[in-house]
């Protein structure tokens, strides 16, 4: 096991307080840092750029879990926190589909598998950890080339 993937922060959004906690536990367990939020208005709260993964569940009062996901998607700077969706009621293919075609970057259905929730995530943080990396070269590089220019200018 990666050893910086450990430590990932994650954001768990779930109404139903047993799987939000079964979630959490099985996550905290394995080193994870978790956050908790009980419904879509409470993670959009709750979300900022630090996040390396947002679990969110489906059915939820106010705003669901595929509107919460269009809007993380939407926001130049939180779309590319990863999004897994976690569903006890939407668990047909038409849903999955409709949830990774909304935005989602993973789906899965409870009951969920402790052993394949944790390779998910550890997956999804590979993919933020790399995100990350490019992103930092790539300002790097923009940052040399205006040195650069400013050199050539002066």
């Amino acid at each position: 096991m990666n050893s910086s993937l450990s430590g990932g922060r994650i954001l768990v959004v779930d109404d139903t307080e047993a799987n939000r906690y079964t979630v959490a536990r099985i996550l905290r367990k394995e080193g994870f840092e978790v956050r908790e939020a009980a419904d879509g208005v409470q993670a959009l709260a709750r979300v900022n750029d630090d996040l390396d993964l947002v679990i969110l569940d489906i059915r939820m009062p106010e705003m669901d879990g595929y509107e919460v996901c269009k809007r993380l998607k939407a926001d130049p700077v939180l779309q590319a926190i990863p999004v897994l969706h976690i569903s006890a009621t939407y668990t047909g293919t038409k849903d999955i589909a409709y949830g990774l075609e909304s935005g989602a970057d993973g789906y899965l259905t409870h009951p969920v598998d402790p052993g394949v929730l944790v390779a998910t995530v550890r997956a999804f943080l590979r993919i933020r950890q790399a995100d990350r990396a490019l992103r930092e070269s790539e300002a790097q590089a923009r940052s040399r080339a205006e040195e650069l220019q400013a050199v050539m200018q002066a």
